[in-house]
């Protein structure tokens, strides 16, 4: 058998590597820490451009599946739909994908949709909406036709728009059966009052809905002036180009700027406010008005809910008042920015007799990070969670573009997330106990808790004691129905 001469050139390589292994001096390979592998990590960013109308189109190939996505960013939601009964922006934002558009029925298009193996939705909540398609390569054109129309020319079917009421008239009702979602809705209300953000729907808000409504908002928001189309996946730019030049190029500017944001203009009455409801656990949210998205202490917010509570089994809420006292299943808090105001929140469900006493030591963890900040050994491993878990948002091609979209969409600058581990990086322990007492007023807290008797009993015999924490407070009972039903509570 005769040997190839590239052979030779093996084994002597072989040789060749066997032999600086041994010596002496050889030199290691080079290892890159994880650290510096998310340091050097950067996202490939996406093509864009601006169609006359305003549309800016972003673009970003990914030739692994034969598969094309594409989402529709609208700037508005029912932030700015206060003219119109609650829920209306909700109903508009589902009825688009699922009361027909253009010339198919909503029962044509769930067909045709299903024939393609594509998928179609849309939605719009406070800030934004948001239309969106997936389909394979070689039904690119017919599957971008349908998501024009809905987005476009959405037919809002009455018999649709019946489900949806149904369907919410549904939800509204069974919302006393779960503990969170009663302290959830009690706290917005209690926090926000009767402002935009504190408002919750009633079965009469989304009875008074009518198809009419829903067409004249979706007029009033649907625009090309600021909307962002995100489309990655197998195909080119120019196909891209083509067809969104066909299908949206037509689509008239508006020449408005959408209005600020609703102000909030209220200040909410510090007290424990008690929901009585047949659970056997108890369920608190407690905290009170925060702060708009992106202040200049955002990295320091940031490591802050990792060390105080969103760090999951290792923040200190967990390690205090779960692992170390035992009071509670589960307890989480932070600090939530917002368009305007966020809410500082701290969540905890504990047993009924150990209602005052989770809230008390919830409250003394808080109060702890504001007289002392973290070891230096902590907060590094928070800011390694951070880094580590950073390289996450950009999983594929449509999370980059998306993301890029989404941040622009909200007013975040441009060099957000090229800056951000950097600015992380920078926050010292001293920073997190400066957030903690700058962001954060225990005296001003908003406390809603829901149980039975049992946990009522548990947090008068804490609230009577001279030197507990909720002493300052006033404890009263309110009623929750298919919300807070006293207004007088949030005026």
């Amino acid at each position: 058998m005769r040997t190839h001469p590239l052979h030779f050139v093996i084994i002597a390589f072989t040789l060749l590597v066997v032999g600086c292994s041994s010596a002496p001096h050889a030199i290691a390979p080079a290892v890159i820490s994880r650290s510096d592998e998310v340091a050097q990590f950067k996202p490939v960013q996406p093509e864009r451009w601006t169609l006359p109308n305003g549309l800016t189109v972003v673009y970003l190939r990914d030739g692994e599946l034969p598969v094309v996505q594409g989402q529709l960013m609208i700037r508005g939601g029912s932030l700015w739909a206060d003219r119109y009964p609650l829920g209306t922006t909700s109903a508009m934002g589902e009825t688009m994908r699922t009361g027909g558009a253009g010339a198919l029925s909503a029962d044509a298009l769930d067909r045709e949709l299903e024939k393609l193996a594509a998928g179609v939705s849309s939605s719009f909540s406070a800030e934004f909406g948001s239309v969106s398609f997936s389909c394979l390569t070689a039904d690119l054109d017919r599957v971008f036709q349908i998501f024009s129309d809905v987005a476009l020319r959405p037919r809002f079917e009455s018999d649709r728009l019946s489900l949806w009421k149904g369907q919410s008239l549904e939800g509204i009702r069974r919302r006393a059966e779960d503990p969170s979602t009663v302290a959830s809705i009690a706290f917005l209300q209690l926090v926000y009052g009767d402002s935009a953000y504190g408002k919750v729907s009633w079965s009469r808000d989304i009875n008074a809905i009518s198809r009419a409504q829903i067409e004249g908002l979706h007029r009033e928001l649907m625009k090309p002036d600021g909307a962002i189309l995100v489309v990655t996946g197998s195909v080119e730019r120019e196909r891209v180009a083509e067809l969104v030049n066909h299908h949206f190029g037509t689509w008239m500017a508006r020449g408005r700027r959408l209005p600020p944001a609703p102000p909030v203009n209220y200040e909410p009455k510090p007290g424990i406010y008690f929901v009585t409801l047949p659970f056997a656990q108890a369920s608190v949210k407690a905290g009170h008005l925060g702060v708009p998205r992106l202040t200049p202490d955002y990295p320091a917010i940031d490591l802050f809910n990792e060390v105080f509570g969103s760090g999951g089994f290792g923040s200190r809420l967990m390690k205090r008042v779960r692992t170390e006292l035992g009071l509670s299943y589960g307890v989480y808090g932070g600090i939530a920015p917002a368009v305007v105001k966020g809410t500082n929140y701290i969540f905890v469900q504990t047993k009924a007799d150990s209602t005052g006493a989770a809230l008390v030591e919830s409250i003394g963890v808080l109060e702890q990070l504001q007289r002392e900040p973290p070891t230096a050994e902590e907060l590094g491993e928070k800011r390694q969670a951070i880094e580590n878990s950073y390289v996450f948002n950009f999983g594929s091609v449509g999370e980059i573009a998306g993301r890029l979209a989404r941040q622009e969409l909200l007013g975040y600058p441009s060099d957000y997330d090229a800056t951000y581990l950097s600015k992380v990086a920078q926050v010292t322990p001293s920073d997190i106990s400066k957030v903690a007492a700058e962001r954060w007023n225990p005296s001003k807290l908003v406390a809603v808790v829901v149980g039975n008797d049992s946990a009522f009993q548990a947090l008068e015999r804490e609230h009577a004691r001279p030197e507990s924490r909720l002493n300052a407070f006033r404890l009263q009972k309110v009623s929750f129905g298919e919300a807070l039903e006293d207004v007088n509570l949030r005026k």
